[in-house]
């Protein structure tokens, strides 16, 4: 299961700079990006990849995780 966030930073209430935060359940240290077409493809492959983890198969097989 993997969970992807922007990130914004603010001055006077307008965004000077955004990222994206990218965290999983895999044992993955969340990873940080400032281009969203790279942390899109970084989360489509942290997906395929829990897919096949077998911690996160055997998780949602027993019901404690969607």
């Amino acid at each position: 299961m993997s969970t992807r966030q922007r990130i914004e930073q603010l001055a006077r209430q307008q965004v000077v700079q955004s990222s994206w935060r990218l965290s999983t359940m895999r044992q993955n240290q969340a990873r940080t990006f400032a281009d969203p077409v790279e942390a899109e493809d970084a989360f489509d492959m942290e997906v395929i990849a829990s897919l096949s983890d077998p911690i996160i198969v055997d998780m949602q097989r027993r019901g404690l995780i969607d």
